[in-house]
């Protein structure tokens, strides 16, 4: 409420209660004044701003415990300046199976809608693969992207035949695109498939390692498995591993909307690398995060949050705490936010620290919790437990599988009331877990649509990507539309 000058305040009345072994008085001015304003740390990263917080700021003394932390990270809403040039290889699927249902005709349309959205000085390619991967369009100036005559004449000419060597087009694609990395440009790869790949490497081990060496070229590479045919481990893993957005498109009416939510991110990319590194203070050790990967070592933790676009992002783990004293404060963690500039290259670092109150009336605790994190810890969990029942399903525990579910959703019924405005959301949560723990019940199986669903959405709360809704209805004369004609103007 108080911004950076208010936290700095309290952290400076912090240190000199401390310090002084503050009397009951004091550590009741404080205790408001935490109440008041919370404990968060903020810091200014440049176009990148910060906050450390947790779920109750305010603890009982003399018991120990566990807060959950949030790290959230936003992009400054100020000017915008220039952002760095971009080059995208839209890498599409033309096997034979794409010929139905207008696959084929929306999959362009979505491309088309990708290059509109694209800056003249951009960079793009058109990669497609069947039987082997080969271009469509040459990486070039983006120019009047969509109405740009080779572009539009290079993606109407493209037509479903063969097989589906999805491996050879990614790597294909990043080849298009090594040149213009090497020049400053930002690369990223758009890689739509309906169907397993079977030709040429095809496993999910190999895919994701695909992705590890392709990330580490600085690549990031978004997958759209279109329709109920599509290996979704395989494509959920080669997003993952370069920090990329993943999309399940139930139907090919979806691709426009998809393409252009995945150029939006592109185009408002606000930091790369983003890795933030917990140190715990003062007795306290950070534990196992919750919805993403991390990695502990002793009090270390690090997370990796990759990309950070228009909208807020965060980390969440559960810190252990020492037991303190009534009335007393203690800085538990320092964390750290590293990041690179996506525009100048620099590596960019920040550091903010989380202190925690300590209080012998339980109403105090209540009054602090937040509620905020509480509704996002609940969704990052929801996360955790729909992978948890896919596996399990996988495995033939279906009955397993099943009671973990029912099991989230009177979980969720009881964690509703402290979930502030987010509430409807965790009923919404609930219904959805028992709709699912029902069928799972009834049918003895996880459906190939369902498993898709729950793993498309898991990796959405996991990561904070922007879901696209299914789109249900269409006007056939529009999706036939000619905004891939040729164009009569001369390449």
């Amino acid at each position: 409420m108080f911004g950076q000058a208010g936290h700095t305040f309290i952290q400076e009345v912090v240190a000199m209660m401390n310090r002084a072994s503050c009397t009951k008085l004091y550590a009741g001015l404080l205790l408001v004044l935490l109440l008041l304003v919370g404990t968060a740390a903020w810091a200014d990263a440049g176009r990148v701003a910060f906050e450390v917080d947790a779920d109750t700021p305010v603890v009982m003394a003399g018991e120990g415990g566990k807060v959950i932390v949030r790290v959230l990270v936003r992009p400054e809403r100020g000017e915008v300046a220039a952002r760095a040039p971009l080059a995208v290889a839209l890498v599409l699927d033309k096997s034979g199976s794409m010929a139905s249902d207008r696959k084929m005709e929306n999959a362009k349309l979505g491309a088309l809608e990708a290059l509109r959205m694209l800056d003249p000085n951009d960079i793009a390619t058109v990669v497609v693969y069947s039987d082997g991967a080969g271009v469509a369009v040459r990486a070039r100036p983006v120019g009047r992207g969509d109405r740009e005559p080779v572009f539009a004449r290079g993606i109407s000419r493209i037509q479903p035949e063969g097989m589906t060597a999805l491996y050879d087009g990614v790597v294909l694609g990043a080849q298009q695109l090594e040149s213009f990395v090497r020049e400053g440009f930002i690369p990223r790869i758009v890689m739509l498939s309906d169907g397993i790949a079977n030709v040429g490497p095809s496993t999910t081990r190999e895919l994701a390692a695909l992705g590890r060496k392709l990330a580490r070229n600085e690549m990031t590479i978004t997958t759209i498995g279109l329709g109920l045919d599509y290996n979704e481990d395989l494509m959920t893993a080669l997003a993952a591993e370069s920090g990329g957005n993943a999309y399940f498109a139930r139907n090919s009416r979806m691709l426009r909307d998809i393409f252009a939510r995945d150029m939006e991110d592109a185009v408002t990319l606000t930091a790369r690398k983003m890795r933030v590194t917990v140190h715990g203070r003062g007795g306290a050790r950070p534990g196992r995060t919750i919805g993403r990967a991390g990695e502990l070592d002793g009090d270390t933790l690090e997370v990796v949050i990759d990309n950070l676009y228009s909208s807020d992002k965060y980390a969440l783990f559960e810190l252990e705490l020492p037991e303190g004293g009534d009335g007393t404060t203690a800085e538990v963690a320092e964390v750290v936010l590293e990041f690179q500039d996506p525009k100048s290259g620099e590596r960019i670092s920040r550091t903010a620290t989380l202190n925690i109150a300590f209080t012998g009336d339980a109403s105090d605790v209540e009054k602090s919790r937040n509620s905020e994190i509480v509704s996002q810890a609940a969704m990052a969990r929801n996360a955790e437990i729909r992978e948890e029942a896919v596996r399990l399903a996988d495995e033939g525990k279906v009955k397993e599988a099943a009671r973990i579910l029912d099991e989230r959703k009177l979980q969720l019924m009881m964690l509703a009331p402290a979930a502030g405005t987010a509430a409807p959301v965790m009923m919404r949560e609930s219904e959805e877990f028992d709709e699912l723990a029902d069928s799972l019940s009834s049918s003895g199986e996880l459906s190939n649509e369902k498993r898709k669903d729950m793993l498309n959405e898991a990796y959405i709360l996991k990561n904070q990507q922007t879901r696209v809704e299914e789109v249900d209805e269409v006007d056939d004369d529009e999706a036939a539309s000619d905004d891939y004609a040729e164009s009569p103007e001369d390449e």
